[in-house]
């Protein structure tokens, strides 16, 4: 009896499919899959890592192992792994190996793309540019059609509004038209000010081509219907003249009159069938590889390139001129003299008397601090700040924090707690950063005196401790508005 009715259930089932009707609809295109972010940038940093076992104090077996591997680890750390080039005219490092772009870019977001807003992605761009099909949309695509349609839904919205205000301005002249005045002189329109300021908004907004193509055709007198044309007409081409006679004395003489572009010779009507038993059919795309020199490099920021060239020693920097990498003294004086426009002259740069002052030395303290604790740091100029605090990355959700560094000289004597700068300076900042949901942070940099890293070349390790001198505190800083923080 089981299998009976199981039988019976799938004969119905198989009935009720077979009766039912083919879709005519046609096959909707699948939306392209978005890259595994989670995946492709799950390194926070390009360094191998491993994973140590628990350090247990009173097991001997976990102290052991934890000596076995600090003497022989299973990864060689710290190894040059990118190499980059310094050009003084962008003042950055360029890393043009295309491996080494991508890495450093999935790896922690490091850089920047020369001819990109952010991501490299220019190769992309230019090979879908020339028709490539097996190139994904990049994120400046994304972004221009989605401002597209941002613009799209403004004009649609502006046509409604113009419609809505005709359908006013038509009631209001034919409440006059009836009554002598609307409303008893009272106008329908409240304020004749909104009015004209939603006529001058669609104004400035582009029109639909809604009119016609077609030549305007001269208007026709009122009286009997315009006869059919002949057939001579209709076979008479739009290069043929036609032909006038002209009395001249006692002469007549033929004259030809080149056709007007007014009244066009009319033109027989086209009959189109369309067969209603037609079946849709996919159109294959045909797949289009194209093959392109990439000309884009990636752009590392001064601070960046330190960090990685002496907090995790993956990066060389080489110049133009020289031959090989470049040590890290000869690195470290080159960027305290381009941090600054213009440069500093190379004799007023010294690593002896280190001038603890230097802009590059304050803002790399920051940009170590903030990428230290785990944040992606990139650059704030777009925003007026000096950096955007990342909790991921880029690719993932915007910046939560804009960085605004302020040096402090509460150890220098005689000079003064003085920015420099008006209230309306940091009015204007906080303004900008408010209007894209950012949090200003202002973050004070105590910075040490000559006499407290007098002496740092001599130590070991002395750059270490120079940058252990500077001390930070953060300030959020939040715009407060009357209208919305009332309550």
């Amino acid at each position: 009896m089981a299998d009976a009715s199981t039988n019976g259930a799938a004969a119905t089932a198989g009935a009720a499919t077979a009766a039912a009707p083919p879709s005519n609809k046609p096959p909707h295109s699948a939306k392209p899959k978005r890259p595994n972010y989670n995946l492709i940038h799950a390194d926070p940093l390009p360094v191998v890592l491993y994973h140590s076992p628990p350090l247990i104090p009173h097991n001997p077996i976990s102290l052991l192992h934890h000596l076995y591997l600090y003497l022989f680890p299973p990864v060689q750390s710290h190894n040059v792994v990118y190499i980059g080039v310094f050009s003084p005219v962008t003042m950055s490092v360029e890393v043009r190996d295309p491996t080494a772009v991508l890495d450093l870019w999935n790896k922690g977001f490091w850089g920047k793309g020369s001819l990109s807003r952010s991501e490299p992605t220019w190769l992309n761009r230019e090979m879908r540019r020339l028709g490539d099909t097996q190139v994904g949309e990049t994120s400046e695509e994304i972004t221009r059609r989605r401002r597209d349609q941002r613009k799209e839904m403004k004009k649609e919205r502006a046509r409604k509004e113009k419609e809505e205000l005709l359908k006013v301005k038509e009631a209001e002249a034919k409440g006059k038209e009836e009554d002598g005045s609307a409303s008893n002189g009272k106008p329908i329109i409240a304020d004749s000010k909104v009015v004209v300021g939603l006529e001058a908004e669609i104004s400035g907004l582009d029109e639909p081509a809604t009119e016609s193509t077609q030549p305007s055709l001269p208007a026709e007198e009122p009286g009997l219907p315009t006869p059919p044309p002949s057939s001579d007409e209709l076979n008479t081409s739009d290069s043929e003249s036609k032909t006038a006679t002209v009395n001249i004395g006692s002469e007549t003489l033929p004259v030809s009159v080149p056709p007007t572009t007014e009244s066009p010779p009319a033109q027989p009507a086209k009959v189109v069938r369309f067969d209603s038993n037609t079946s849709t059919k996919e159109i294959p795309v045909e797949r289009k590889t194209v093959t392109v020199q990439n000309q884009e490099h990636l752009q590392l920021m001064l601070s960046e390139a330190f960090f990685l060239v002496y907090a995790l020693g993956i990066l060389a920097v080489t110049t133009a001129d020289a031959t090989k990498p470049l040590p890290l003294p000869e690195i470290f004086k080159m960027f305290l003299r381009y941090s600054t426009f213009p440069p500093l002259p190379e004799s007023s740069v010294s690593l002896t008397n280190l001038n603890p002052d230097n802009s590059f030395l304050i803002n790399y303290v920051v940009y170590h601090h903030f990428r230290s604790l785990g944040w992606v740091v990139k650059s704030g100029v777009k925003f007026s700040v000096d950096y955007l605090l990342y909790k991921r990355g880029p690719v993932f959700s915007h910046a939560e924090f804009a960085i605004l560094i302020i040096p402090s000289y509460s150890r220098w004597e005689g000079r003064e707690e003085n920015v420099g700068k008006e209230w309306y300076w940091l009015h204007s900042i906080t303004r900008v950063n408010s209007q894209v949901k950012k949090t200003v942070v202002l973050v004070y940099v105590d910075v040490p005196t000559a006499d407290e890293v007098k002496g740092w070349d001599c130590e070991r390790d002395g750059l270490k401790k120079v940058l252990g001198k500077y001390k930070i505190r953060e300030v959020a800083l939040r715009r407060w508005i009357p209208g919305r923080n009332r309550e």
